[in-house]
């Protein structure tokens, strides 16, 4: 829990917009093993940092406010200059979209592996308020970096929202090309994570019935993905289901993609060994 004294420090910087002096202060709170503050100082340093810009009542105003401050802080080499920077200039995207682009792109190819999550978190917010940008989302799954196709990846939750389940098209259209990608950084971030527990677990009926369709495409990375969608809570929600899935992938040649069929199999029989041990035995697999 934030500590009062830390967050009086924060506010007064805040406060007195003396943004650099903020970083240098946050910077001397940086964890030994991810070299930042913990999650809470930067949610709360983002908050605060947000709630004063938005102040201003003039849109475009506050849109150029957002930017500048986002880019100044993206300049900066503070890891945690530019995990704060990158949550900040995507709420003023209007203002600068090309600049705001380029950023995005850099901070997601960023070295450092804390700050690649707090720009995967940006895709998927800017990509929430600015629809336009979807055909750019595109674009940049077919990015040469493996960092940049990952952040993409994040980005399809953007159309995660359960009271309109009519855009998760535009979310399996952006995942599509991704689920051939032979990167291990990308494909562990797509099939068991973005794929299976947060869109399985928030639209079952929409991915099982994507699922079944990519089913039909002869990729081992493709297969791979549809695997280990259930090596996780979506799998131990529906171990029948799952099993039907994993069902269509065999007999498989492929060491990629057998290997996925047993991990996820021996997953389930933690919880699921009723279903899963007849089954291995009616399919001859061994786990």
């Amino acid at each position: 829990m934030l500590e009062d004294k830390t967050k009086k420090k924060i506010l007064s910087f805040i406060e007195g917009k003396d943004y650099d002096k903020l970083i240098s202060y946050l910077d001397s709170l940086k964890t030994k093993h991810a070299g930042t503050p913990k999650t809470d100082i930067k949610r709360f340093t983002t908050k605060e940092l947000t709630k004063q810009l938005s102040q201003t009542e003039d849109k475009k105003k506050r849109e150029k406010d957002f930017f500048n401050l986002g880019k100044r802080y993206c300049s900066m080499t503070e890891p945690v200059a530019q995990e704060i920077g990158i949550h900040i200039i995507w709420r003023g995207f209007a203002h600068n979209k090309k600049e705001t682009k380029d950023i995005l792109l850099k901070i997601a190819d960023s070295d450092n592996w804390e700050v690649r999550e707090y720009a995967a978190g940006a895709f998927i917010n800017v990509l929430a308020n600015n629809p336009e940008l979807y055909r750019t989302i595109l674009t940049w799954a077919k990015h040469k970096s493996e960092n940049v196709r990952r952040a993409v990846v994040f980005s399809a939750l953007a159309y995660s929202d359960q009271k309109d389940k009519s855009k998760l098209k535009n979310a399996f259209e952006i995942l599509e090309p991704l689920m051939y990608d032979s990167s291990v950084y990308v494909k562990k971030n797509l099939g068991p994570f973005i794929l299976g527990s947060h869109l399985g677990n928030h639209h079952p009926d929409e991915v099982f019935a994507q699922l079944k369709k990519w089913l039909k495409i002869n990729n081992e990375h493709v297969k791979w993905n549809i695997a280990m969608t259930f090596n996780n809570s979506f799998g131990n929600k529906y171990p029948t289901k799952a099993l039907e899935i994993l069902k269509e992938l065999l007999p498989e040649k492929s060491k990629v993609v057998s290997r996925a069929v047993v991990s996820t199999l021996r997953h389930l029989n933690k919880r699921h060994s009723n279903l899963v041990q007849p089954f291995i035995k009616k399919e001859g697999i061994e786990i």
